[in-house]
């Protein structure tokens, strides 16, 4: 069962009677696209998380935040929010909101018109210190049409003076002007949510920041690595990837042998015709570039990494550190290969590494780079690694169908998403 037919929309409605609203569905010119997600509020966390689990089965990736439980289904993404807040600060009351909730004439549970523009256009600005466009209309909607309820969240979350400046944004068609005052909306929002409701507050924000250094400390989304030899098909596997994610809204982000460092670079396109062109490095030189790559990915684990994986999406390494290993010419390494395999133990393992692997003549069919003899060497270098690394590295064979490769590839793409889930 699904939402995104009139038969599961139905059923999940009437099984949630009194406990569910849409937002933003379907309403003031907004159409629920093929990729589209549901915002879903929740009267009582408990009993919609059983719901979901009970109506959709098993989600692919379930991440239970304190303000919204993400749920990343085969056919779209359900988002339960329990709560409206920012950090563990409340801008929207729960009674308020429920109050204004009714059924409209299609017979789905929405919020008031007011509340509705009122949350997208604060998730937008609080969260993110944006806004997206495609609401500017429905947001003027639900200030005009609606202006108790709207007005009146502007008011008890950032006082008269402020609410009255952001419903004339609103209004006027001007809700992205509102960017330039999310550093006051935010401060506002605090100091009087901190005064009026101190206890309720500091009880919001430590469960919120308890939670959210939990989801640090151990990620939801998972690392995976793919590595293989030229000819394996590594591009088309993630291609085919990031095809069978796209209904489910699982972002994933690439990342070719090592994290950029600089966050305005962009991902490597250059196409290597001929890896082994240059010589490699002296020993001296190849030490020191260990070490960089060590470096690299601290760095980059640490200050970029972690707090993707946390927040955003699942990270897919195509030809990560241990490719050194199998094929060290191409990147010039002239020092020794059991250094390197000690060096990237002090790096972090993925949760899942898959390896392309074939016989070497179909290979050489799709690509002939490298010498029959230095083809055969990288494939067993291959295999050792998945030898040695164990439960987390899958050999897949890419000498069959494109499709059952990249089948294969997302069977374990999966299972590292179940391991996530809470």
């Amino acid at each position: 069962m699904t939402l995104r037919t009139k038969e599961g929309l139905r059923a999940y409605v009437d099984a949630n009677q009194g406990n569910v609203a849409f937002l933003r569905f379907e309403r003031g010119g907004l159409k629920q696209g093929p990729t589209s997600d549901w915002d879903i509020a929740v009267r009582d966390r408990s009993s919609g998380l059983e719901h979901c689990g009970k109506h959709f089965g098993a989600a692919w990736l379930r991440i239970p935040r304190r303000y919204v439980i993400q749920h990343f289904y085969q056919w779209g993404q359900v988002d339960l929010l329990p709560v409206f807040e920012w950090n563990g600060v409340e801008y929207l009351d729960q009674k308020s909101f429920w109050d204004g909730v009714s059924v409209s004439e299609d017979g789905l549970p929405r919020p008031a018109l007011g509340h509705d523009a009122f949350i997208a256009w604060m998730t937008g600005l609080l969260w993110g210190g944006s806004f997206d466009s495609r609401y500017t209309e429905f947001v003027t909607l639900g200030a005009s049409e609606d202006e108790a309820n709207f007005r009146g969240s502007l008011e008890k979350a950032f006082g008269k003076g402020l609410a009255g400046i952001l419903y004339d944004y609103a209004v006027e068609g001007r809700a992205v002007d509102a960017t330039q005052l999310v550093g006051e909306l935010r401060f506002t929002l605090m100091r009087r949510k901190a005064v009026s409701s101190p206890l309720k507050t500091f009880r919001g924000v430590a469960r919120h920041w308890f939670c959210e250094i939990g989801f640090h400390w151990r990620t939801p989304y998972p690392w995976i690595g793919i590595l293989g030899p030229d000819g394996s098909g590594k591009s088309s596997v993630i291609e085919g990837l990031t095809e069978k994610l796209k209904l489910s809204r699982v972002k994933m982000k690439p990342i070719h042998w090592l994290p950029q460092l600089s966050r305005t670079a962009g991902a490597s396109s250059a196409v290597v015709t001929d890896p082994h062109a240059r010589p490699p490095k002296s020993g001296f030189l190849s030490l020191l570039q260990l070490g960089k790559v060590v470096l690299v990915w601290w760095v980059a684990l640490i200050r970029d990494l972690i707090h993707l994986r946390a927040k955003q999406s699942l990270v897919l390494s195509d030809r990560f550190y241990p490719d050194l290993l199998a094929d060290p010419r191409r990147y010039r390494y002239g020092a020794s290969v059991g250094f390197a395999k000690w060096a990237f133990k002090l790096i972090p393992r993925p949760d899942r590494v898959i390896v392309l692997h074939t016989d070497a003549e179909t290979i050489l069919k799709r690509k002939q780079e490298v010498a029959p003899a230095e083809l055969e060497r990288q494939l067993g270098a291959y295999q050792a690694i998945v030898e040695a690394w164990g439960e987390k590295a899958v050999l897949v064979d890419c000498g069959q169908e494109l499709e059952s490769v990249v089948e294969e590839a997302f069977e374990t793409l999966l299972g590292a998403l179940a391991e996530r889930s809470r």
